[in-house]
């Protein structure tokens, strides 16, 4: 996935190489999403989280999370809350970001 970063000549590009479970959602609907757990660890000017007992994370199939576990090791949810939209995604693989020339997004 490809996040603008306030430079007209990069992006940062997101990738996990490995198995994912990733949801798109507007951040109106997140909001409404009941959680859990305390509202706490988001930092102004920060857009990358791990997340912990998150209800996306719960959702998913405990099948999928202990075969991927099995052959790639334990699945996290990341959270990338951007000014309109945020992406969640479950996978044992660790995100790996690269700041990338915006001509090749085009």
């Amino acid at each position: 996935m490809d996040f603008y970063v306030g430079d007209p000549e990069h992006m940062l590009r997101i990738a996990f190489d490995g198995p994912c479970i990733v949801r798109l959602v507007d951040e109106m609907p997140l909001s409404t999403e009941h959680e859990d757990s305390a509202d706490e660890g988001l930092v102004r000017e920060h857009f990358a989280y791990r997340v912990e007992e998150a209800a996306f994370d719960r959702s998913q199939s405990e099948i999928w999370k202990i075969a991927v576990s099995g052959r790639y090791g334990p699945t996290s949810h990341y959270r990338f809350i951007t000014g309109a939209t945020c992406m969640d995604v479950v996978t044992p693989a660790k995100p790996v970001f690269t700041l990338i020339p915006a001509e090749i997004k085009r």
